[in-house]
């Protein structure tokens, strides 16, 4: 009797043992990232708050934001959708609002909102113009998903034009934002690039590891007849994704699901 006593409890003691061996199961979350050119002065915010909401997105990346006295979309925005101003949202300045040789009271640029904190913020400049053409950015965060798991999310405006000095300008912020992440993963990198998939520019993004989520999830235009805003990814998981048809902007804003 006593030896099969014993007999059991070295056999509790080694499944224990074992158990505490193993890793923990790592945590899953699920993101809605919903990335848009809100077009400036133009957007209906309230509008746009329910296009947000009833996509169910839980982050939002948005260009052409502006930020003038008495009139501040990001902070008009993060109210719509109950969202915090300080703990969920961050604006990465860009340039002064109005013509870049007329600049307004204000300023305009990129932003990002979340349902989830934001644990860090950066605003990298990407040009130095003493006046024209407009100044460009980009605003980036890192979000608290909860049990330990965490994203960086990132947007971008780059220059327009098809012009040569626009195409050289372009070209350089593109190398700005592949030289600041390296090789880093765990990334979301959203905007308007100005640029379609066909371009030189969007493939380096694709040969530097960058997954085009659009191209499998989302391949249909967003601004015009084109595809020039981005949804891309690396070390995410990507699951579905779409473009939404609405004409509150001159662009259209793009949904992409996501693990992490």
């Amino acid at each position: 009797m006593l030896a099969t006593r014993r007999a059991s409890v070295i056999a509790a003691l080694v499944l224990l043992t074992s158990a505490a061996a193993l890793p923990a199961q790592a945590r899953t979350v699920n993101v809605v990232v919903l990335d848009w050119n809100i077009f400036g002065e133009g957007a209906d915010i309230p509008a746009m708050a329910k296009v947000i909401r009833d996509s169910g997105a839980n982050i939002v990346t948005l260009q052409e934001v502006h930020r003038r006295p008495g009139a501040d979309q990001v902070r008009e925005l993060a109210d719509a959708l109950g969202w915090d101003i300080t703990a969920n949202a961050h604006f990465g300045v860009g340039d002064d609002v109005g013509p870049c040789d007329d600049p307004q009271p204000g300023k305009a640029g990129n932003a990002i909102l979340s349902r989830f904190p934001i644990i860090e913020r950066v605003t990298i400049p990407l040009t130095d113009f003493a006046t024209c053409p407009v100044n460009r950015s980009m605003a980036g965060v890192r979000l608290d998903l909860g049990g330990g798991v965490d994203v960086r999310v990132f947007t971008t405006h780059l220059s327009p034009g098809l012009t040569a000095p626009s195409v050289t300008r372009r070209e350089a912020q593109a190398a700005k934002i592949l030289a600041y992440f390296g090789s880093r993963t765990g990334l979301i990198l959203t905007g308007d690039f100005n640029a379609p998939p066909t371009d030189a520019l969007s493939k380096r993004f694709v040969s530097a590891g960058w997954v085009d989520t659009g191209a499998r999830y989302a391949d249909q235009p967003t601004h015009g007849t084109a595809r020039i805003d981005y949804v891309y990814t690396r070390g995410v998981t990507t699951t579905g994704g779409s473009v939404l048809s609405t004409t509150l902007s001159d662009h259209r804003p793009i949904v992409m699901r996501m693990t992490r």
